[in-house]
Parts: structure tokens; sequence; C-alpha cells
């Protein structure tokens, strides 16, 4: 983050601003401030990308923002409509990694490295889901889609890290495993037991999610390493 550019600025000025409404105030009040974040983030693509504009980027984002609304009004009284939005948000997510990701093929050893990292994350989600169940037995087809496509997007995120482990493909398995980890919080906090500081980590978790993303979607780096090989990362 480059502190010196306008649109770095606002970007962390508005998630300052939202983390304080958020600490501060109603969670209601989250809808007059969480959607700058998003905007800024939006203008620092458009003003810093270096290829065409990713008009899948940009719909995403805006289906982001729409979701965040649904979520602030009330997940459990938008449950239909925030399946729906964010389904089709993890489907253009899909797409921008399968674009960025064509041409190369995976080896045995990755299969098996995707299915040990798989079995708990299914099976967290499982636990998580029947603590929920009873509020989502109205929607069950809805969010069954919905959680199809979640996890979908976060085991594909971690599957093209381990075939390529390019500093692009880093920044989005960053971004998937911080979005895996705020659904389980907003499932909880919105289906079971509501806590104010579980909102807290859950926009501080949004915002981490979006600037993590923005990288993957502006590459600066070629490079290709291993978070789990230090050797590697000594000779960059």
């Amino acid at each position: 983050m480059n502190l010196t550019k306008p649109t770095h600025i606002a970007f962390v000025v508005a998630s300052i601003v939202t983390v304080i409404v958020s600490v501060l105030c109603e969670k209601i009040y989250l809808i007059y401030a969480h959607p700058f974040t998003v905007i800024a983030i939006l203008l620092i693509y458009l003003t810093e990308k270096q290829q065409a504009t990713s008009m899948l980027y940009v719909l995403s984002q805006l289906l982001f923002l729409v979701g965040c609304v649904l979520l602030i009004l009330g997940m459990r009284h938008h449950l239909r409509a925030v399946s729906v939005v964010f389904s089709v948000f993890y489907i253009f997510y899909l797409r921008l990694m399968y674009l960025r990701n064509t041409g190369k093929k995976a080896s045995i050893k990755t299969y098996a490295y995707l299915l040990i990292f798989t079995l708990p994350v299914l099976y967290i989600y499982y636990k998580v889901i029947q603590i929920i169940s009873s509020e989502i037995k109205h929607v069950a087809i809805y969010f069954g889609i919905l959680m199809f496509f979640m996890l979908s997007y976060v085991i594909t995120a971690v599957y093209y890290y381990l075939r390529d482990k390019s500093s692009q493909n880093l920044w989005m398995l960053i971004a998937a495993m911080n979005l895996g980890f705020m659904n389980i919080l907003v499932g909880l906090n919105e289906l079971y037991m509501y806590e104010t500081i579980f909102t807290v980590i859950v926009i501080i978790c949004s915002f981490c999610f979006q600037w993590f993303v923005l990288k993957f979607m502006l590459p600066k780096e070629l490079e290709s390493y291993s978070i789990f090989e230090f050797n590697e990362l000594d000779e960059m």
C-alpha cells in the first residue's frame, strides 16, 4: 500500500471510519460507511491497472457491495437474495482465476495435498451448517447452491496455488482463506448468536479480502514461490 497516493489514502480512511462505525454504532449505520471502501478499491484498480479493464472484476465488486448491504440489513430476512448475489459473485471469481491459470497441468501430488486441505474445511463447514440449520430450512436449496460455489472458490484458490506458486495465486489464496473464515463468522453472527465483536472482525476481514484480490488483479511481480518453503524465499 502506497500512502502517497490519494486513492490508497481514501481506502485506509474509509476502512478506519467503517471500523469505528461498527464499534460505536448500530450495525445498520454501516450502510453509509462500508460502500466507500468498495468504491475506493475500484478507483485504485481503474487508475493503476496495466491491462484492459476486467468487467468481471468490476461487476464482482458491485455484487460484493450489494451483498454486503443485504447482510447489513439482515441476512436472516434476505437469505434468498444473499444466496443468489454471492453465488454469482463466486462464479465471477472462479472465472477470474481460470483466466489467469490456463495452460498448466497439475501433478498427482497436487491433488493429494488438495484433498488433505479439503477434508477438514468441509468438516468445519458441516458443523457450522448443523448449528444454523434451523434458520436455513426454508431456503435450503438456495443456501446449498451458495455453499457449493463458496467452497468451490476456496478450494479452487488452493488448487491453483498448489499448481502454480506465483505471487498472483498467493494473493488470491490469502483472500480465499480470509473469506472462508469471514463466512463462518457471518453465518454464526447473523443466524445463531449476534456479537458486535464478530461484526468488527468481519468488517476487517472484508477489507483484507478486497485488498488481496486487488493485488491479484494488479500483478507487478512474476516470481513464483512457496509460503511453505523458506529456502525459495531466501533466493528472492
